[in-house]
Formats: structure tokens, C-alpha cells, sequence
């Protein structure tokens, strides 16, 4: 008898479709049971307190590949050595910093690893109010973190360059892109109006946003969750190829960590730049709202057919399947559910 099946989505009915159907389930695999001590510490640990590290942690792996690419360009122009970094390399170590941040930490706290997400995904995605500050909190000090330990590891050259350019004069580049501190801390360049600069940034964050909550869209028959990372990632690199040389921010957490990270690296007070400061640091909050708002009210249809599921929460957990008990865990799965309200990934 030939196998009949039903298409997913209208005329569509070869290639993207036939790689959508639902894969036979197969028994789960024996694993071993995780030790008791690592049972109990999960059982007591304040949940909150794994999404905040979560998040630090992930806005700490990807300023720190990001920004220490842009400080090797920097140290290696600077002594004009040849080889060592372009705007390519910068792309790629933010884009794989970031797949890599979401992977890591996206399974404890949704992997927002920006406040701009947090905020969108609070107001479209049904993420609690009451965590919104912890995790605002815990991406900035990720970002200091990840930017001040680039800061630390290139200490003596940056050190050295920053006496360089004050012995030969050049103390007015110190705090521009082209100055140390310009790659800890965001900064215009010379003489380019704020005005272009708050266009640009709305632009990029517009379309990353856009592309994000397309990405997350569970009736989007185009991707699936486990390429969430890899796309967002490729939509950074895009977005820095194409708009770094205009001064783009893309994450608060980036930039006001950065900034904390500037300061505390000796670089004083000119590390926050007044009208800048702010517009570097709010103006992705308004873009990826907007983005956010076009994606969901515009693109998005609740009444097409779901093709991406996000896990039972009355699948097995790891300790039901060492027990061989396939039920097991469901309590707990469903606990966490409702208390994040989302697991949306994004950076």
C-alpha cells in the first residue's frame, strides 16, 4: 500500500515540507542517573539565580569573542603587523560568540542575552514582569565582564598604545573608534551627525528584530528551533559587515557594560559621551519593539498550523529515563514552563 500524507501548508507539497514531517519516536536511549549530590543542588537552588547567571554568562562569551577580535584588528594595525583581523573576522567571532552564547545558556534563561529582547519578549511574549530587571541586570554585568577580561588579557598593549598616542599627541583619538577606549566603549566618529547615527541604529535593529521574532515564529515552516542560533548568529554577522563603520550598538548590554568596562580601565569619564551615551544604549529598546510589533501584528498568524513545538513539558526528564520511568519529571517540566513563561532565544 502506498504511504498518503497530509501537506503541511497548502500547495507547498515536496522539499521543505517532506523535511517538516514528524520523525518516527524511537525509545530513549539508557543514560545513567546524575549523582545524588547534583540531584539535591538542583532540587534547592533558587531558579532565578540560574537564568541570571545563565544570562551573564552568555553576554560575557559573546563581547568577550567580539570584542577581543576587534582589539586583536586594533593592537595588531596599531603596530602594524599584517594578518591578525578585518571587519570579516569581527563579524564572525560576534555571530559565533552569540550561537554559541545561546546554545550554552539558552536552555536555563531563553537565551535573551539583551535587555531590548527581554523587554519585547515581556510585552509580546508573555515573559514575567518581575524577572525583567534581574535579567536587564545580569546582561549588563555580563557585558562588563566579557569586555573588561579583553581589557586584561591585551592590558599591556593597550596600555602602551594609550602612551603612545598621548606622547605623540594624538590624546583626542584615545576616546574615538580608532583610539584604545574605542574598543572597549562605543564612540561616533568625527563630525558624523547624530541624527544619521540614530537612523542607522534603528534600521539595523529594526530588521534584526524583525528577523529574530520570524526565526521564533513556531508556524514558520522555513526554520526550526535547533537552527534558532545559527540564524540569529548569521543576522549579527549581516547587520556588523554591513552597517560597523557607522557606529551601530545593536545591545544595551554591550554597550553600557562596555562603557562600566572603559571607565574602570582608566579611560574616565569620556567613556560615557553625553546625547550618544543615551542614543547608543535606548535606541535598540524602541527599534526592536517596533520590530517586534511588525513581526507579530503584520507577518505572524496564530491560525497557521504549528510546525515548530517547543518540548513536553510531560516529556521524560533525565533522571525518569535513567530510572526507565518514561513519565517521570513532568511536575518539575511543568513548573518551570509556567514560571519563565517563554524560552525564547535571541541575542
Amino acid at each position: 500500500m502506498e504511504a498518503t500524507r497530509q501537506p503541511l501548508h497548502g500547495d507547498l507539497e515536496v522539499g521543505y515540507a517532506d523535511v517538516m514531517q514528524p520523525h518516527i519516536k524511537k525509545n530513549p536511549a539508557h543514560h545513567a542517573a546524575p549523582p545524588v549530590w547534583l540531584q539535591n543542588w538542583e532540587d534547592k537552588r533558587p531558579r532565578l539565580l540560574v537564568e541570571m547567571f545563565a544570562e551573564t554568562l552568555g553576554v560575557f562569551i559573546y563581547c568577550l569573542f567580539g570584542v577581543g577580535a576587534s582589539a586583536t584588528l586594533f593592537i595588531t594595525t596599531v603596530g602594524k603587523v599584517a594578518n591578525f583581523g578585518s571587519l570579516l573576522t569581527i563579524g564572525f567571532s560576534y555571530g559565533i560568540g552569540i550561537i554559541m552564547a545561546i546554545v550554552i545558556c539558552g536552555p536555563a534563561s531563553g537565551g535573551h542575552l539583551s535587555p531590548c529582547y527581554t523587554i519585547a519578549f515581556w510585552l509580546f511574549k508573555g515573559f514575567p514582569a518581575k524577572k525583567v530587571p534581574f535579567y536587564i541586570i545580569s546582561q549588563i554585568f555580563g557585558g562588563f565582564l566579557g569586555i573588561i577580561a579583553v581589557y586584561g588579557v591585551y592590558r599591556q598593549q593597550f596600555d602602551a598604545i594609550t602612551e603612545e598616542f598621548m606622547a605623540g599627541g594624538l590624546s583626542a583619538q584615545i576616546h574615538t573608534p580608532n583610539g584604545p577606549a574605542g574598543v572597549l566603549a562605543l564612540f561616533t566618529n568625527a563630525g558624523q551627525d547624530l541624527k544619521y547615527v540614530f537612523a542607522v541604529e534603528f534600521l539595523c535593529n529594526l530588521i534584526l528584530s524583525i528577523a529574530v521574532f520570524s526565526v521564533l515564529d513556531t508556524s514558520n515552516l522555513f526554520v526550526s528551533f535547533a537552527s534558532a542560533p545559527a540564524l540569529i548568529g548569521i543576522a549579527y554577522m549581516a547587520i556588523i559587515w554591513s552597517f560597523a563603520s557607522d557606529s551601530i550598538a545593536l545591545n544595551a548590554a554591550r554597550d553600557v557594560g562596555g562603557r562600566i568596562a572603559c571607565s574602570a580601565a582608566g579611560y574616565g569619564s569620556k567613556c560615557w559621551p553625553g546625547t550618544y551615551g543615551a542614543l547608543s544604549s535606548l535606541t535598540n529598546i524602541l527599534a526592536t519593539l517596533c520590530g517586534a510589533m511588525i513581526q507579530t501584528v503584520l507577518i505572524s498568524d496564530s491560525a497557521r498550523p504549528t510546525v515548530n513545538n517547543l518540548p513536553d513539558p510531560d516529556g521524560p526528564s533525565l533522571r525518569a529515563i535513567s530510572r526507565g520511568d518514561g513519565s517521570g519529571g513532568a511536575a518539575s517540566m511543568r513548573a518551570v514552563s509556567r514560571e519563565n513563561g517563554s524560552t525564547d532565544k535571541t541575542a
